[in-house]
């Protein structure tokens, strides 16, 4: 199988459910649990992809703090390669704090550190050599490195014959398109959500979004729709919606995107269709989504094969521009 790099955001997850309200100020509320994780687009589609079995390496900055300590070993227990992790004593490891409510879906309080410091010329270029897919995961919250510096990164890539893919996280700053517009060219593939992909874009309509993309340069579009599946743009002449596995009552959403991410990059490592990859990445994503943590659900390519065997295949709807 192919190797992924998978380029970006990293934090320690502390994730507390349920989470329905803050309390007042002054005030004590008792919740149901606590945990701590690896979290971060680039940290998560990384450990999900080893646990799918494809050969996975990760470039990211930590700090020199027990929280990179325990992303560090967290990911080499998982099987990633992290040679291309950056210890870094000026800045702290990246931390969230994930607050699931009762329906599983979560919001995050961020303390940006350690990700928003990682540099492109820090990126070891040797590693990335050794790789056929460059997945930069967290754009937006990669504040020295979102932009230019990206998209020289990425251009030079693509040059060497290298895949490049990218998924955003929600921008913090609010500048959404500036941040990442000139990295935008430099991309065979964008997998965004449709609530990132609609601020980006200024669109609503999932054909519009894909348009835009597609002006701004980029090769191929998929912009996720959560429990709706995905919108599946591999050219401008070719889109079609896959519907994903309803059956599951979320017990967390935190990674749900990273891991469709993952299982998508999987699939085309694999050398499957882009259909093929997308039902693959629906599949794992709805693994993800049955644990608490970003990873925690994710089992072996084996086991979400045999997933997909022993239920309906999704119906594809292809659609118009």
């Amino acid at each position: 199988m192919k190797k992924i790099c998978c380029i970006g955001s990293v934090t320690t997850d502390i994730i507390l459910s349920p989470v329905d309200a803050l309390p007042a100020p002054g005030m004590l509320q008792k919740i149901g649990s606590a945990s701590t994780h690896v979290g971060g687009c680039a940290s998560n589609a990384a450990i999900d992809l080893a646990r799918l079995g494809a050969p996975a390496l990760l470039c990211c900055k930590v700090g020199k703090d027990n929280f990179g300590d325990f992303v560090l070993r967290t990911c080499e227990e998982a099987g990633v390669d992290t040679r291309g992790v950056i210890r870094d004593g000026s800045v702290s490891t990246t931390i969230s704090a994930v607050c699931v409510n009762s329906e599983g879906e979560r919001s995050f309080l961020y303390c940006p550190g350690s990700t928003s410091a990682l540099r492109a010329g820090e990126i070891p270029r040797g590693l990335l050599e050794e790789c056929d897919f460059i997945f930069v995961g967290g754009a937006m919250l990669l504040t020295a490195f979102d932009g230019a510096p990206c998209g020289e990164l990425l251009r030079d890539m693509r040059e060497r014959g290298k895949f490049t893919a990218m998924d955003t996280a929600c921008d913090f700053d609010g500048v959404w398109l500036p941040k990442i517009r000139e990295a935008l060219p430099g991309l065979d593939l964008f997998m965004p959500s449709y609530d990132e992909a609609a601020r980006l874009s200024g669109e609503t309509k999932l054909s519009k979004i894909a348009d835009f993309f597609f002006d701004c340069g980029v090769g191929q579009v998929i912009v996720k729709i959560g429990s709706d599946g995905a919108y599946f743009a591999p050219s401008r002449e070719e889109r079609f919606l896959l519907p994903t596995y309803r059956e599951v009552r979320p017990v967390d959403t935190t990674g749900a995107g990273d891991s469709f991410c993952a299982g998508f990059l999987c699939g085309l490592a694999l050398g499957w269709s882009f259909e093929e990859a997308g039902r693959l990445a629906n599949a794992v994503g709805t693994h993800c989504i049955q644990a608490v943590g970003a990873s925690a659900g994710i089992p072996s390519l084996e086991a979400v094969l045999a997933y997909m065997k022993h239920h309906p295949k999704l119906e594809r709807k292809d659609v118009s521009k």
